[in-house]
């Protein structure tokens, strides 16, 4: 009987270790940024953008500290929050250079050139750019917001339901928002600044590919996001 009893708890345990992995890759999604085509800038700005990597601000409102939740990508209902193996600051980073050269701007992708912004606590904000090899504008700032969730009209609040069920359709929203800087490296002067913001939604969306339909989402507002910031700062630059 005492072998019994262990040879079921070991089973349990077995079984239990099988759903958490099983759930932690039901959980885990992977990026890819495609830009959106058929959108230019006129007249694109001769000179060259060099865009650092964004700070992770996410999930930091009013605060210039570093995001503590730095894999988290999305929510969903049925699978909890939704978590990426990528670096999400390098992946909007290089998703800003891809984007503004579809648009026709020229701009190169450089981790090595660091950003530091600064709080005056008078509403204003000092920028200093370290290791620009260039005197191109420096595009620099942080990700205020970068997610995507699933909702179902069926769901009460608390209550799971498997995503694989929705009969009826699930809702997804995508939100992302930078508050970017264009600064000159010659003596940090910011040529531009501001917070740009894109939302996006879709009903009615069935499984079994939610999670990849929310990726696809949030990098269609991405991309419309970071037009919107060429076309803001490109008066701003030659």
């Amino acid at each position: 009987m005492r072998y019994a009893g262990r040879k079921w708890f070991l089973g349990m345990v077995s079984l239990g270790l099988a759903l958490t992995l099983s759930a932690c890759a039901h959980n885990r999604v992977m990026l890819g940024f495609t830009p959106m085509s058929g959108q230019e800038v006129h007249p694109a700005p001769s000179s060259e953008v060099v865009v650092t990597t964004l700070a992770d601000h996410r999930f930091r409102l009013y605060s210039f500290t570093s995001n503590d939740m730095p894999d988290t990508v999305g929510w969903g209902q049925g699978t909890g929050t939704l978590y990426t193996p990528e670096n999400i600051p390098a992946h909007v980073s290089r998703a800003l250079v891809e984007q503004y050269r579809n648009l026709g701007l020229r701009a190169r992708y450089d981790p090595s050139v660091k950003c530091r912004v600064e709080s005056l606590g008078d509403g204003h904000v000092r920028v200093m750019v370290k290791g620009a090899a260039s005197s191109s504008p420096v595009l620099c700032g942080s990700i205020v917001d970068y997610q995507f969730q699933i909702d179902h009209p069926m769901v009460g609040f608390g209550t799971y339901i498997s995503t694989y069920d929705m009969a009826a359709g699930a809702t997804l929203m995508a939100e992302v928002s930078l508050h970017l800087f264009l600064v000159d490296p010659r003596d940090n002067h910011v040529l531009w600044t501001g917070v740009v913001n894109e939302a996006g939604g879709a009903k009615g969306i069935h499984p079994p590919h939610l999670n990849a339909q929310g990726v696809s989402l949030l990098e269609q507002t991405l991309a419309k996001t970071i037009i919107k910031s060429a076309k803001q700062f490109s008066p701003a630059i030659e």
